[in-house]
């Protein structure tokens, strides 16, 4: 019995001993132990500046928190990033963010004009990192369609389209149509076009049309933006011809033709029977005078009763005359390369003229023909893969321009973002 409680005590001790000793060891382990307190939730506290007119960046930067050093540290990591302090401009800003831990800034990015922005990261232990970054863009389509009362332009400003897509929309028609002398009331428009815009800034970096109809009369011209597999892009009809013809529908911008294409007709100084293998374009002196199409000047002269002249040889067998001209084109002389819609000279009254005009002509394989009746040809067909792929693209947006014109300009929701290169952390959204 004796032997059983010594047996039961000697358990007691060594469980109380073991115990004991667990004790101080789980003492000596915490009183090790460093407390470090949770640092408190991070947030950022922004300050946005935008420069005014009349700012220096000093005078700017003296309306923020930052101090005397924080600013010589970015004036001179702006330098250094390639960007000229002194020449800031009204409607630019930059933000400072600054901890909310430490009050000291941390991030400073400046936006100028542009695609782009410039970051100063400044880290706990002092050191500056700096870079020139890309912003974020974002395409937005958009749709205007309406009829014309008085002007193509009074039309589509009308559906809030911006100036120059109104531009390009008249570009692109100038070979099928003159908006200044052809529209009539109740003609009919649809446009389909791309913004870009930088974001940040809500700037807009270019516009460009996607597809474009006009409807006058009974005729219906339609255009595709479409890019080719060599690069290259244009505007194509439904059956993949260029919209762009081989010649400009007109040389000038006229307020009359004051004499058409007539083999008959008498001549109003020298009154006798004279045929009149051209077209008169009445129009103020000094009005700009372009060349038709592409091709070489082969005269630029004195030439009798047409007075200062140009004649321009064109691919195919075409050769255009521009006569009565008051003075050439700058660099016009014989044997110049000329683009289509160059000037080439100006309105005047030279050699046997009655008022200032032009008298332009035209010739195929050396015969005269009728300018305002004559059919052009396109400057390009696609063929082949590409014509291919015009089809199968072409079918949508032609859907999308065949719907009932009526007045309208909505902005499609569903927005593209490419080219994001700034993360949250980099450019947070605020």
């Amino acid at each position: 019995m004796n032997k059983k409680f010594g047996r039961i005590y000697i358990y007691i001790t060594a469980l109380i001993v073991t115990a004991a000793i667990y004790s101080c060891f789980l003492y000596i382990k915490i009183s090790r132990l460093e407390f470090k307190p949770e640092p408190p939730e991070y947030t950022m506290d922004i300050e946005k500046t935008e420069i005014i007119y009349g700012d220096s960046m000093d005078s700017s930067l003296n309306n923020t928190r930052l101090t005397e050093s924080d600013k010589t540290e970015i004036k001179k990591e702006l330098r250094t990033l390639g960007f000229n302090i002194g020449k800031i401009k009204a409607g630019e800003f930059y933000e400072v963010v600054y901890s909310t831990y430490t009050g000291q800034w941390i991030n400073f990015w400046y936006y100028p004009e542009g695609d782009h922005f410039y970051s100063i990261k400044k880290s706990n232990d002092g050191t500056i990192e700096s870079s020139r970054k890309n912003l974020g863009r974002t395409k937005t389509d958009f749709n205007a369609s309406g009829t014309i009362s008085s002007s193509l332009w009074i039309a589509m400003a009308g559906q809030e389209v911006p100036a120059n897509i109104i531009m390009s929309f008249a570009d692109i028609f100038a070979w099928q149509m003159d908006f200044l002398t052809d529209t009539r009331k109740d003609d009919a428009f649809r446009v389909i076009y791309e913004t870009e815009t930088v974001n940040k800034k809500d700037t807009r970096l270019a516009s460009k049309i996607l597809a474009a109809k006009y409807v006058s009369g009974s005729k219906t011209y339609n255009a595709i933006f479409f890019k080719t597999s060599d690069g290259s892009s244009g505007y194509f009809d439904e059956n993949g011809k260029s919209v762009k013809s081989a010649f400009l529908k007109a040389p000038l911008q006229f307020s009359r033709i004051s004499s058409g294409f007539n083999p008959n007709r008498k001549h109003p100084i020298l009154k006798i029977p004279r045929p009149h293998l051209g077209i008169d374009y009445a129009a103020p002196t000094g009005t700009p005078v372009s060349s038709i199409g592409d091709g070489t000047v082969v005269k630029a002269q004195l030439n009798g009763g047409y007075g200062n002249y140009v004649e321009i040889r064109h691919a195919n067998g075409y050769i255009t005359g521009y006569g009565h001209l008051s003075k050439y084109g700058r660099g016009i002389k014989k044997g110049v390369r000329v683009r289509q819609g160059q000037i080439i000279g100006y309105v005047g009254s030279t050699g046997l003229s009655t008022g200032p005009h032009l008298d332009f002509r035209i010739q195929k394989d050396r015969k005269f023909i009728n300018f305002l009746t004559m059919k052009t040809p396109p400057t390009t067909a696609l063929s082949g893969k590409d014509k291919e792929s015009f089809n199968v693209y072409k079918n949508s947006i032609l859907a999308e321009l065949e719907k009932d014109i009526s007045p309208i300009n909505k902005q499609n929701e569903n927005e593209v973002n490419e080219d994001i290169v700034t993360s949250l952390e980099e450019q947070p959204t605020h």
